[in-house]
């Protein structure tokens, strides 16, 4: 079995302005351009035409595992 690692804001600071895709420990996924990071919560924004992201696309931070941009297809 695969360690998982959570992360921190640090780990997505690089990342603000990009579209991601964030992979929770809950082996969820969510997709959008991040805009924001504190020390707690990530804000992804799914684009104007999309569907609304869950829970507005605050993501806590300490819940997400992994983030790679994501495709823009």
């Amino acid at each position: 079995m695969e360690n998982v690692r959570a992360m921190n804001d640090a780990s997505l600071e690089p990342w603000i302005g990009n579209i991601i895709d964030l992979t929770l420990s809950d082996g969820t996924h969510r997709v959008g351009l991040l805009q924001k990071v504190d020390d707690q919560w990530a804000q992804l924004n799914a684009g104007r035409g999309n569907r609304a992201l869950i829970d507005g696309g605050k993501v806590r931070i300490s819940d997400a595992v992994s983030i790679v941009r994501a495709s823009r297809n």
